[in-house]
């Protein structure tokens, strides 16, 4: 049984466990983020994504919609959940206008469930 929490509360603790949750002692920066995205292994598939040629990426999305949460769920993997900077990090792409920001905190939230909490490890 998975243990559902609300990601925007400021709370960082499993009402479960009582145990913190892991949060990054400095995160990223976007221009850090950035680069990662440009350097990744997969970067054939993220990069067209943030050029809005998502047709062109390595993996097939049938709709801009589907291309732009794969998108969603990279940015908050690396952006460790934080709502404001994947919404930023979001609105510098070309896939700018695809979702709404409600849409984009959803999916933040979904991202956060199914890869259970798991980011981009930046421990100082």
């Amino acid at each position: 049984m998975s243990s559902k929490r609300n990601v925007r509360s400021p709370d960082t603790t499993d009402a479960q466990t009582n145990e913190p949750t892991p949060r990054f002692e400095q995160p990223l920066s976007d221009n850090q983020i950035w680069t990662m995205f440009q350097t990744a292994a997969n970067s054939t598939r993220i990069m067209p994504i943030v050029k809005g040629d998502w047709e062109s990426s390595t993996r097939s999305y049938e709709t801009r919609e589907d291309a732009a949460r794969a998108l969603i769920f990279d940015l908050s993997f690396y952006a460790d959940y934080r709502f404001s900077q994947v919404r930023r990090l979001f609105q510098q792409t070309a896939m700018r206008g695809v979702l709404t920001k409600t849409e984009i905190d959803d999916i933040v939230e979904e991202a956060y469930i199914q890869q259970d909490g798991r980011s981009y490890p930046t421990f100082a």
